[in-house]
C-alpha cells in the first residue's frame, strides 16, 4: 500500500475508533505485509488481535475468490472471536488503480445491548406477554458454516483444513498418500491460505513433507486449472 494511503487510513482508523467508542473494533490491513497484515488498530480487545495479526480465513478465501473485483465493500456479515462470541463486521476493499492493497474491518460487538435488551423487556412486559415474546440470540449464528471465524495465527487456520484429515487417517491406520495432500493442498488455496507468507513451510510441516513437494503441488494444481 502507498504510503500516502497508509497514512490516510491510519488516521481514519484513529479516528473510527474514537468516535464510535469501545464496542467497535477497526483494523485495518496492508496486504503488502503477507500474515502480519494488521498496520493499524483501535480496540483490539474485540477480537484480541493487534499489530502484525493475520487476515482471518474468510477474507482470505474473498480475495481468493476475486469477489473484491465486483464489490466495493461487505456489511453486516456475522463473525466468530476465539472465544465464540458472535460479532458484527463489515469491510471496506482498499483498491489502487483497480488492484486490491488493503482492507479496513470494523467489527461490532453487540453483546452488551442484546443484554440490556433481555432485561428492559423483562422489566416491561408481564408474565403472559413474556410466554409470547420471541429473541433470538446472535449466537445462535455462531453454528453457521458462512460465519467468519477470526483466528489467532496461520496454523490455526492449516489445523483446520488438515486437522480432521489427519486425524481420520490415524484412526483408520490409514497412512496419507499423495492424492490426500493434493486434496488438501487444493482446498488451502481455494481458501486463499497459500497467499499469506510463509505458509508453504507450515503445510509442508504438517504434511511431513518438502516444501519442494508442497510446492510442485501447487504447480499441479495451477496446471489443472489452465486446462479446465
Amino acid at each position: 500500500m502507498r504510503i500516502e494511503l497508509r497514512e490516510r487510513y491510519v488516521e481514519l482508523v484513529n479516528f473510527l475508533g474514537l468516535v464510535l467508542g469501545p464496542s467497535y473494533e477497526i483494523a485495518l490491513h496492508d496486504l503488502a505485509m503477507g500474515d502480519k497484515s494488521v498496520i493499524a488498530i483501535a480496540n483490539g480487545h474485540i477480537t484480541n488481535r493487534g499489530l502484525g495479526s493475520p487476515l482471518s480465513p474468510a477474507m482470505l478465501e474473498i480475495i481468493s475468490s476475486g469477489r473484491y473485483k465486483e464489490k466495493s465493500y461487505e456489511v453486516n456479515y456475522v463473525s466468530i472471536s476465539m472465544k465464540n462470541k458472535a460479532l458484527r463486521s463489515s469491510t471496506i476493499y482498499i483498491k489502487d488503480n483497480l488492484k486490491l492493497v488493503g482492507l479496513l474491518c470494523i467489527t461490532f460487538d453487540d453483546s452488551r445491548y442484546q443484554d440490556i435488551s433481555r432485561a428492559v423487556m423483562g422489566l416491561c412486559h408481564p408474565d403472559n406477554l413474556l410466554k409470547d415474546y420471541r429473541f433470538e440470540r446472535l449466537e445462535d449464528l455462531s453454528l453457521d458454516d458462512e460465519a467468519e471465524i477470526v483466528s489467532g495465527n496461520i496454523e490455526d487456520y492449516v489445523d483446520e483444513v488438515i486437522g480432521k484429515v489427519l486425524q481420520q487417517k490415524s484412526e483408520m491406520n490409514e497412512k496419507i498418500r499423495k492424492k490426500d495432500r493434493v486434496a488438501m493442498v487444493k482446498e488451502l488455496k481455494k481458501r486463499g491460505i497459500l497467499l499469506i507468507k510463509g505458509a508453504v513451510p507450515i503445510i509442508a510441516k504438517k504434511l511431513n513433507s518438502s516444501e519442494a513437494t508442497i510446492y510442485r503441488y501447487i504447480n499441479e494444481l495451477e496446471e489443472d486449472d489452465e486446462n479446465y
